[in-house]
């Protein structure tokens, strides 16, 4: 992340996940986490958010908690309007 303005400022960067092949229905997409950032004028930052498997269950049609195989797209940005950010994982 990069401030490139002139002033101060922050920012929340949030991290979505969407399950590309779930076999139920689910949200569209999922906040998972976010983080607020700081930055002075012209600072540039690395952020991470982790976001552990476990993370990812949901409840089944037979109200059990689990993990679907598949494609997952990781989307990250300010908003849930605002995603420029995009890697699909796969979880096996």
């Amino acid at each position: 992340m990069k401030n490139t303005g002139g002033k101060a400022g922050s920012e929340v960067v949030q991290l979505y996940v969407k399950d590309l092949l779930a076999t139920v229905s689910r949200p569209i997409i999922e906040l998972k986490g976010f983080q607020k950032v700081y930055l002075k004028a012209g600072e540039s930052k690395n952020i991470m958010i982790e976001v552990p498997v476990k993370e990812l269950k949901f409840l089944d049609e037979k109200m059990i908690w689990v993990v679907e195989k598949g494609t997952y797209r990781i989307m990250v940005g300010n908003s849930s309007k605002n995603l420029p950010l995009k890697q699909n994982i796969e979880i096996e």
